[in-house]
């Protein structure tokens, strides 16, 4: 290791829209009080000519936000500011769930830095993820793209860090690359055999601003002891990953997926996101068909609060914004809600210790943070907040002009749960009927165990079956085994991270909740015959206590639509009449079909076909979001797996809190999780709206 004789001081804040407020309010205090603090600090260090100084750095979002929302004074100051390189940028615009963007969307948000680049003469070649543990191999082209050449990822220090060098080569399934470095926490030292030179992140916690100055200068002094021959300054990670290029020859090689073990969280407001996917899909339709440009204002400002739903906070923190630890049974839940207030004996003496996020044992600033609001806590502001989310789905169809606006109308009319009527022909289970060109059979929850195509091809049976709905309850053994498998440093981080990975106090209630798997059973199967498809409508209800104790939808309908000129079926599934529930639940939708070679299974995501075989140890092996569904290509036939509303898929078997990083048998299909509230710490925590998903199977046998 040569002597340091260079020390690069990044200084940044972890940005949440939303978590430690209302995003809006969030957004706010950066544009109105961190930023101009931000240059404050700098100007002032540059007044006092001394070796201290401060350079801070943000996502590109911040400062687009903050160029629209100035006046002409404060773009002035920032302009200043961003010439002088006391402000500076990286190429991501903030931290997201990467594998629930779609490959425009993200070259998108890519997009901003370059404009900002190109408006102030800059080149950005770094970009940074914080919190969120990982991420998909599919985003490599397009940073490399788009000229990024290091992507520093540090990880919430009680969540699991995949298992990969510190700094690595990571490869696309194009051969492009891009260098990354991985921190246990949002961000250390980085030191390098063959470099005369280190990275030191000075992070501050989760919206807590810019440092103090005294805390700037004592962090130079600090970092000057540590390294006594060393130049210490503030810099920028573009500076830095300059001097990386010069040793990449040298780093390892990382060709697997890493994936992203907190993708659970996308599943937990099920509207939202199929709204979310719908539009995804209407802007690639008016794209391609020339009929919105993708440079436009109201592409740019469409994408821009697009952009927002992947964006990694679904609300406000739990901890501090609903610290009630009691409220759990079904009836206890909606009496607490219904009085809208956090009353003092609301937390059990046992869990008087939860408390704020802390990067380290160091942090108070997010003590700080933590403790300023938190008796404003209320259930209807909780909830709130997961509503504001949901407003960017409003304000995006806003930004578009009122021909798009009606076809967007029309379309979200179509995501709604509608009942139907059963059809005049009576079907029963276990019996053969011709559909489509298909041969099937029900089984008695309402799903396909068998179906035979015209070459004589079974692609489902009775172990393998197609359309099999379940409900799901955990209890505490399930969050055992969670924090047993995946959270980290427990000993440090007990204070918040038991409640945001776990359910504080669901262990006393009465009965004690534990892990179920409930199936519904059949009220009525039947047909309806149209000049294009053959339709079955199986309607379904599930079990009684799943209903009134927890929150399983009273009824669900499954319609399958077996065309007559092709091997296509396309499946509806409509759950009505569900009830918000506190407790840890679960809603599975599953598809398995009989396979020669199962193992080349592929998940498309951002474009790319992706094995979910080849995940590294300590990435999500038992849970990925796809973009259009899942590809098999064999030697005896084809086979997709589309789904249009619900990305959320976990291969081989049903795994929602665990992460023993084995690979479940694809051989068990995939099981689609239409929703879940498993987490605790920002994503909405009960649903009680009905559901609608959307599915479509392709099949073509080649024997």
């Amino acid at each position: 290791m040569k002597e340091i004789e260079v020390v690069h001081v990044i200084f940044k804040t972890h940005l949440d829209i939303g978590f430690t407020d209302l995003a809006e309010n969030v957004t706010e205090q950066y544009i109105k009080s961190y930023i101009p603090k931000a240059i404050e600090l700098a100007d002032s260090l540059e007044k006092e000519d001394s070796s201290v100084g401060f350079v801070w750095t943000t996502g590109s979002w911040l400062i687009q936000e903050y160029l629209k929302q100035a006046n002409n004074e404060e773009k002035r100051k920032m302009e200043a500011a961003i010439q002088k390189g006391s402000i500076t940028w990286h190429g991501l615009p903030f931290t997201t769930h990467t594998e629930l963007i779609d490959a425009e969307l993200f070259q998108y948000g890519l997009s901003i830095a370059k404009r900002l680049d190109s408006q102030y003469g800059k080149e950005t070649s770094t970009a940074k993820m914080t919190d969120v543990p990982g991420h998909t191999k599919a985003v490599i082209p397009y940073l490399a793209s788009n000229g990024i050449k290091y992507l520093h990822i540090g990880v919430n220090p009680a969540s699991k860090v995949p298992s990969v060098p510190s700094i690595f080569v990571w490869k696309g399934q194009d051969c492009s690359e891009i260098i990354v470095n991985y921190a246990d926490n949002y961000g250390d030292v980085l030191k390098l055999d063959g470099l005369n030179e280190v990275m030191v992140f000075a992070h501050t916690g989760d919206n807590c601003g810019p440092p103090s100055i005294d805390d700037i200068k004592a962090e130079f002094a600090s970092l000057q002891e540590r390294f006594p021959n060393a130049i210490i300054k503030a810099s920028t990670m573009d500076a830095f990953a300059l001097k990386i290029q010069d040793i990449k020859h040298t780093l390892p090689v990382v060709y697997e997926e890493i994936g992203d073990s907190w993708i659970h969280g996308v599943a937990t407001d099920p509207k939202k996101v199929a709204q979310y996917r719908e539009l995804l899909r209407l802007r690639n339709g008016w794209v391609s068909q020339g009929k919105l440009e993708v440079n436009s204002e109201e592409y740019t400002q469409f994408s821009d609060w697009l952009l927002l739903i992947p964006e990694h906070t679904w609300g406000l923190d739990e901890k501090k914004h609903l610290n009630d630890y009691k409220n759990y049974s079904k009836q206890d839940f909606q009496n607490a809600r219904e009085r809208n207030e956090i009353v003092e004996d609301s937390v059990p003496d046992k869990y008087s210790y939860i408390g704020a996020f802390a990067i380290d044992e160091f942090d108070r600033l997010s003590e700080q943070v933590f403790t300023e609001s938190r008796k404003n806590g209320s259930y209807q502001l909780f909830e709130n907040s997961w509503k504001e989310q949901r407003g960017y789905i409003q304000k995006a169809v806003a930004a578009l002009s009122a021909d798009r606006q009606e076809e967007v109308f029309a379309a979200f009319e179509s995501l709604e749960a509608q009942k139907r009527e059963p059809g005049s022909e009576t079907l029963e289970t276990n019996k053969s009927y011709s559909l489509g060109v298909f041969t099937v059979q029900f089984a008695e929850d309402g799903s396909m165990s068998s179906l035979v195509d015209g070459n004589g091809k079974e692609w489902t049976n009775r172990q393998k079956r197609i359309g099999v709905f379940v409900y799901e309850s955990f209890g505490v053994e399930n969050y055992y085994r969670w924090f047993d498998e995946y959270v980290e440093n427990t000993s440090q981080t007990y204070r918040w991270s038991d409640a945001d990975q776990g359910k504080p106090g669901i262990e006393l209630v009465i009965p004690r909740p534990k892990h179920e798997i409930y199936q519904p059973s059949i009220l009525s199967l039947s047909k309806i015959e149209t000049k294009a498809s053959d339709d079955v409508i199986v309607h379904l209800s599930m079990p009684k206590h799943a209903v009134e104790s927890f929150g399983s939808p009273k009824e669900v309908t499954i319609e399958y639509k077996f065309l007559k000129h092709n091997e296509q079926i396309d499946i509806e599934l409509h759950w009505f009449d569900k009830e918000a529930n506190r407790l840890p639940e679960a809603m599975w939708f599953s598809i398995a079909l009989q396979v020669d070679n199962p193992n080349i299974w592929k998940l498309d995501k951002l474009g790319e076909r992706i094995s979910p075989l080849e995940v590294v140890r300590n990435g999500n092996r038992n849970l990925h979001s796809v973009d259009s569904g899942l590809y098999y290509y064999g030697a005896e036939g084809e086979a997709v797996i589309e789904t249009k509303d619900s990305p959320l898929v976990s291969p081989g078997e049903k795994r929602l809190l665990q992460f023993d990083n084995t690979f479940a048998s694809l051989e068990g299909g995939f099981h689609f999780n239409l929703y879940n509230n498993i987490w605790g710490t920002n994503f909405p925590m009960w649903y009680e709206e009905n559901g609608k998903s959307r599915f479509t199977l392709k099949l073509k046998s080649n024997l």
